[in-house]
């Protein structure tokens, strides 16, 4: 399985803005995530609502990664987040261009970053928001996993399945 570096954080104001002010620090592969993110946000700058401790929140960096890969780092990430959802018994549906859904409620966010110069990318960095225990939001349109299954989820364990998945799959698709 492929290595990773793993920083976690209480607070950040966002894990991708963190990434990508920092990134020439971190070696490729390096996740990022945080209990809580002041400043989380999906496209068009739009505001992730998410509270303290609650929800799945992290970055992943990619570096030095040939542009030609961009529909299979696309596909990387969205086909293995839907199959671990699908794996928890949840039938959830990809909405382009970046978002989970759970019938007609937004579950996951994704929001992928790049750098290139010529042929590669400087940098990737994929930002993930998954909802999880979570019950109330000001959009109505969205849900999270506790609601789902009506149960608490432990999120520390549900991310370390999660990543184990995320690497396997990068392997076979991404390399």
């Amino acid at each position: 399985m492929i290595s990773y570096t793993l920083l976690e954080f209480d607070d950040l104001s966002s894990t991708s803005n963190f990434l990508k002010e920092n990134q020439t620090y971190f070696p490729n592969m390096t996740i990022i995530r945080a209990n809580h993110q002041s400043e989380g946000r999906g496209q068009f700058d739009r505001k992730w609502e998410s509270e303290k401790g609650e929800n799945l929140l992290f970055s992943i960096l990619l570096k030095h990664v040939d542009v030609k890969k961009t529909y299979d780092i696309r596909r990387w990430i969205t086909s293995t987040l839907l199959l671990f959802l699908q794996q928890k018994n949840i039938e959830v549906t990809f909405k382009e261009p970046n978002d989970i859904y759970y019938h007609d409620q937004k579950l996951c966010g994704i929001l992928i970053e790049t750098k290139a110069s010529a042929h590669l990318f400087d940098y990737v960095i994929i930002g993930v928001g998954m909802n999880i225990n979570q019950q109330n939001f000001i959009n109505s349109r969205a849900t999270s996993l506790n609601l789902i299954l009506n149960e608490k989820i432990n999120i520390k364990h549900l991310f370390d399945e999660l990543i184990g998945l995320l690497m396997e799959s990068y392997e076979q698709i991404v390399l």
